[in-house]
């Protein structure tokens, strides 16, 4: 959690810079040392995450060191919302200042932009003071450093790939069959005016979103009523370059040497012309819709009916994408969960032979929260446990006191 939040913080401070350079609008002075050092402190700060985040919930100091280091990457990001606001606001007021009030002196009209620049400085200053004391912290516990990250766009989260192990689900049937039926909808009408159409799957983490789009993309229905199918992992980072050669090489089945993003557009915009196409963006994290809107430009000049389909955390990104219906993934039934686990954990043995651990597993299952990752892991571990008293201490352990997202956490790094 606390390494994709603070890449997300620093990915929108590289942006404020280009931005404020772009529009020559001097909001705030020495923007570029301000910002060098919120991400400089940051970068430091992510270089012993992993660590911190393998002793975060074994650790009831190091939880809430990360939580302070969340809400001050999210407080970061709330002034860059406010920063690219006032950026905006300048701009047009720099425009109509003539028409507006052509006799009144410009200094007349800087009153709100002095104003503005004060606050958000701020702000940052207290950001910074906020930093130092975590950057204070992090050395009393002694972290494990990992190795030097430079490139603050570099995600280092797992890539998910398209193929699925469809005996291995459970409890998704009818999340697939609505889904495939929205992606096959034709579009008529005010749609088709309306471009090329997404569908968000949105959920806390480990609820299955990533399975669930797996299942769409390899479903016989969707492979029959789509020329392309493409599937591109997007991770934390929403890195232009490396998505739109991602989505470029799919689709021509061969590498490609373009490094420029408006190449890779382009060419991206010749290939899929005319063909209707499933695009599949999974794990797509930012809410920057300046680097969406590239992409929805070249794709939509795909052929009526193709489709894009988003999985997700938040319904912020959903948004921003221009998705026209959002699916609400839920949580796994008590009977699916065991299912599941049962699958998992008796892999490979009789469950005859261990009749007296379904009961304790079915209770296992039922703490899951209907979260599949849970249940996963947890049948992972189960699997390697031969008796009642090993699976008693699963089923007592104090993990369960955990929310959602901290028991996936926590599970992740057991």
């Amino acid at each position: 959690m606390a390494e994709a939040v603070v890449s997300m913080a620093l990915e929108r401070l590289a942006d404020v810079v280009q931005k404020q350079i772009q529009e020559e609008v001097d909001l705030v002075r020495g923007v570029k040392k301000e910002v060098g050092y919120l991400s400089s402190k940051l970068n430091t700060i992510r270089n012993v995450l992993d660590d911190a985040e393998r002793r975060r919930y074994k650790d009831k100091t190091v939880h809430n060191w990360l939580r302070k280091l969340e809400d001050v990457s999210y407080d970061i990001d709330d002034v860059l919302d406010e920063w690219n606001y006032a950026i905006r606001k300048l701009q047009i007021e720099r425009k109509n200042k003539h028409k507006v009030c052509p006799i009144i002196p410009s200094s007349c009209l800087c009153f709100n932009k002095i104003a503005t620049r004060r606050d958000i400085a701020k702000k940052i200053e207290g950001l910074k003071q906020r930093l130092n004391v975590i950057l204070n912290e992090k050395d009393e516990f002694k972290f494990v450093v990992n190795q030097p990250i430079d490139d603050p766009r570099e995600s280092t989260r797992a890539q998910s790939i398209s193929l699925v192990e469809v005996s291995d689900i459970h409890g998704r049937g009818d999340d697939k069959d609505v889904l495939v039926s929205k992606l096959k909808q034709e579009v008529v009408g005010q749609q088709l005016q309306a471009g090329l159409q997404v569908i968000s799957i949105v959920g806390v983490g480990g609820i299955g979103k990533t399975t669930l789009a797996q299942l769409i993309y390899n479903d016989e229905r969707i492979v029959k009523y789509f020329e392309l199918k493409i599937w591109v992992c997007v991770s934390d980072v929403f890195d232009e370059v490396r998505i739109a050669k991602a989505i470029l090489e799919s689709v021509k089945k061969e590498s490609s040497d373009l490094k420029e993003l408006e190449l890779l557009l382009n060419c991206l915009k010749d290939s899929i012309s005319g063909k209707k196409f499933l695009l599949v963006l999974d794990d797509v994290w930012t809410e920057d819709h300046t680097k969406w809107e590239p992409f929805k430009i070249s794709l939509n000049y795909g052929a009526p009916g193709s489709k894009i389909l988003v999985t997700t955390r938040s319904e912020r990104v959903a948004r921003m994408m221009g998705t026209i219906e959002i699916h609400h993934l839920g949580q796994l039934s008590d009977t699916d969960s065991w299912l599941l686990m049962k699958h998992v954990a008796f892999h490979g043995r009789s469950e005859a032979d261990y009749k007296e651990l379904q009961e304790i597993g079915k209770k296992i299952a039922d703490k899951c929260k209907g979260l599949p990752l849970a249940v996963k892991v947890l049948g992972s571990l189960l699997r390697l446990k031969d008796t009642k008293e090993e699976w008693e201490s699963i089923l007592n352990n104090e993990i369960w006191q955990l929310e959602e997202a901290e028991l996936i956490f926590f599970l992740i790094c057991f």
